[in-house]
């Protein structure tokens, strides 16, 4: 009995081990990419009915409908690279011909615009775009819509994709040693640099005016605007990011990683990753509501997924307003700012037995406080409070307020909840899922320690 025991003891451990936390990153959708026989290599995300794709194997351009599958191919007289969305317009680098194509996104005109050399990295601002020439230690911002240069600096920029990133301090560039990151003063032309100590390759802006960088070491360093080392954090072993990183409106970084088959966010100093199964992702974007977008080069697919985490209740309240009324407040916020509702749960119970729950939405009042007035149900008993709030991507949250005593309809108490109170629903649905998996083993150990060998006996 005690070998019993102890084996399903070391299984339920075991399983426990595996339950996850409620995760920010979820995957939306894929699309099959019409055209079999070609792999598109960048992509722009118009809407998230039009999505702009590079097609060297056809010199092209296609814009994709991902739902209907339509697309529409646009030629061009170079091999095209890297490729962005940029206010009705589609900016595509033109690989050997020194140049870039600017697309009217709506009528498809197509115009040309020369350099001085070869184009190999892009980045969008408000004021244009900055584009990189290695081959010439140059780095320009462009207008497409005057069709000329409007910024010209020679600085020592380092070769490949998402080595340039603009923030509210200035441009940040790595330079050609990969071991130096340059902050360029846009106004000015002046130039301050950080010595990272090991090889970095991407960057991307970061809150107030400062960078993130990813270390060949497998670290996302963050470097503040007055060039101080302000977080280092190890990326899952075996990382290597995918170019490029991306930063979100809410002071996180995005990552996607084709070795590992995985997407990761990191966001107060701590790493939440999804693994992607048999999907290889390749030059990921943003987009709009809150996705990112990415190639699938293992299927030929394009992948998009969306990064929200679940709302904050940060407290919650009940007053009497009279000896039947009472009125629940609750404080909510919601980092993406895609909040869904925010009901207002009470459980009437009487001799510990649940009599009828009432549910009901709590509307805004001003800022993140909401608030509803409640009348008593029951002539004695209590009511336990609850606030829960959801978010467009189903994430719940709730949070226990307190309980209201009542006697002959009458409010005699109100005790508020104290301590943790807020609890993330999927996180108890997780935990459930897992421990309801353990009946079939539970039961197979059973089964197969009550099972007795037959004496062998020798003739």
């Amino acid at each position: 009995m005690k070998v019993k025991v102890a084996l399903i003891t070391v299984l339920a451990l075991l399983l426990l081990l595996t339950v996850q936390p409620a995760m920010s990153i979820k995957v939306l959708d894929y699309y099959v990419f019409p055209l079999r026989g070609d792999l598109p290599t960048h992509m722009a995300v118009e809407s998230q009915e039009r999505i702009w794709l590079s097609l060297p194997s056809r010199m092209g351009v296609v814009m994709l409908m991902p739902k209907s599958g339509e697309i529409i191919v646009v030629n061009l007289s170079a091999l095209p690279s890297k490729i962005l969305y940029y206010e009705d317009v589609v900016i595509v680098a033109l690989s050997g011909a020194k140049s870039v194509a600017i697309i009217d996104s709506k009528t498809f005109e197509l115009k040309t615009f020369e350099f001085k050399a070869d184009i190999v990295d892009m980045y969008q601002t408000k004021k244009g775009i900055w584009l990189t020439l290695p081959s010439i230690s140059q780095v320009v911002l462009f207008s497409p819509f005057e069709m000329k240069v409007l910024k010209e600096f020679n600085l020592n920029v380092a070769m490949g994709e998402g080595v340039i990133a603009e923030s509210d301090t200035g441009l940040w560039v790595i330079d050609d040693s990969y071991r130096k990151l340059l902050l360029v003063d846009t106004v000015s032309g002046s130039v301050k640099t950080y010595e990272v100590g090991n090889q970095t390759y991407l960057v991307a802006p970061a809150k107030n005016g400062g960078v993130w960088a990813v270390t060949v070491e497998g670290y996302l360093i963050r470097i503040t605007r007055d060039l101080r080392l302000a977080e280092k954090i190890a990326l899952p072993v075996g990382t290597v990011v995918a170019p490029p990183l991306l930063s979100t409106d809410y002071g996180s970084v995005v990552y996607f990683s084709r070795p590992r088959n995985s997407v990761g966010e990191v966001f107060d100093g701590k790493v939440d990753e999804i693994s992607l199964g048999l999907t290889s992702p390749w030059h990921p974007t943003k987009g709009p509501e809150n996705t990112f977008w990415f190639i699938d080069i293992t299927r030929n697919t394009i992948g998009v997924i969306t990064i929200s985490r679940p709302p904050t209740i940060g407290t919650a309240w009940l007053e009497k307003l009279s000896n039947k009324d009472f009125r629940i407040f609750a404080e909510v916020e919601d980092r993406e700012g895609d909040l869904r509702y925010v009901v207002a749960i009470v459980e009437y119970y009487m001799d510990g037995k649940l009599l009828l729950n009432s549910t009901s939405e709590i509307r805004p009042l001003q800022g993140n406080r909401y608030a509803v007035d409640e009348s008593i149900k029951i002539k004695d008993g209590v009511a336990r409070v609850k606030v829960a709030a959801s978010d467009e991507v189903g994430n719940v949250v709730y949070f226990r307020v307190g309980n209201i005593t009542i006697k002959d309809y009458i409010i005699t108490n109100i005790e508020l909840e104290k301590g943790e109170a807020q609890k993330v629903g999927l996180e108890t649905y997780i935990l459930i899922s897992e421990l309801l998996l353990l009946i079939p083993v539970v039961l197979a150990v059973f089964y197969l320690l009550k099972r007795r060998k037959k004496p062998y006996k020798r003739k």
